[in-house]
Order: structure tokens, then sequence, then C-alpha cells
């Protein structure tokens, strides 16, 4: 599986390439516009993709930030983009629904293995009873052979 993604990113890689290409000329012209006060005011023109580590992305890369992708201009930074602390607080739930999925699995596995040991408690009691019945006729004929012995 992790090989045909690999070959199929080697494939479209030259289609990805050439749509960065032209998002960046695209964002120059941007840029030209702007400081020709051609853009619509208070635009501003997005981060540019830097096409050398297109496909080692990290989660904090610029790529992933859409300043100036939005129709309407806005003065202030999105609190998600520019407060540490909605930021942390973002970690911090994401983190919660991990630890939460986790519970879940582990009370799965919980009652899998209490499933399974009432089953084998059952097959425990099962054979003990039967062999309580075994132990008890092997005793008997036991004590049988005794007493016949000491008749002799």
């Amino acid at each position: 599986m992790h090989g045909h993604a690999e070959a199929q990113l080697k494939r479209k890689e030259p289609g990805i390439q050439q749509l960065a290409r032209k998002y960046n000329k695209l964002c120059d012209e941007l840029v030209v516009m702007i400081e020709k006060r051609k853009a619509p005011r208070g635009a501003v023109a997005p981060h540019m993709i830097e096409r050398d580590s297109l496909f080692k992305l990290d989660v904090d890369d610029e790529i992933w930030q859409d300043v100036g992708l939005q129709d309407d201009v806005q003065d202030k930074i999105p609190l998600w983009l520019g407060d540490d602390n909605v930021r942390q607080g973002i970690k911090s739930l994401l983190e919660l629904d991990r630890c939460q999925e986790e519970e879940k699995r582990l009370c799965k596995e919980r009652e899998a293995m209490h499933d399974w040991m009432v089953e084998e408690w059952e097959c425990v009691t099962e054979a003990i009873n039967l062999c309580g019945t075994c132990i008890l006729n092997f005793h008997h004929s036991i004590s049988n052979i005794h007493i016949q012995m000491w008749m002799i």
C-alpha cells in the first residue's frame, strides 16, 4: 500500500510542481498589483509555496496558513493563527480527542478480556466438576481396592 502511494505521488509530482509554479506566479502578480495600488484596499498577498520542501510538509509550515486567501479583508489576525493560547488550546483539544479514542479502545479491549476470562472460568469450573466426579470415583475405587486388600 505504501509503495503504491509513493508510486502515485511520483507520477503526479510534475503536475503538482507545475501547479505550485503557477500559484507562485499569481502571488508575484498580486504583490505587484498591491505595490501599484491596483489591488483592493487591504489586500494581502498569500505566502508563496516553497517547491523544494513541498513534499516534506510539517504541521507549522506556511502552506497551511490561509493568509490573503479569504474574500473578506480583515484587519485582525485570526486567533488560531496569532494567539498562542488558542493555538495551545487547539493542540490540547486534539490531544484530548486522541486520549478519548484510546480510552474507548481500551474499554473494548477490557470487555473482550473480561468475556474471555468468564469463558475460561466456566471451562475450568466445568472441568473441575467433571473431574470432581472422576476423582470421587477414583477415590471410591481405590478405597474398594484397599478394603478388598484388607479383607484378604
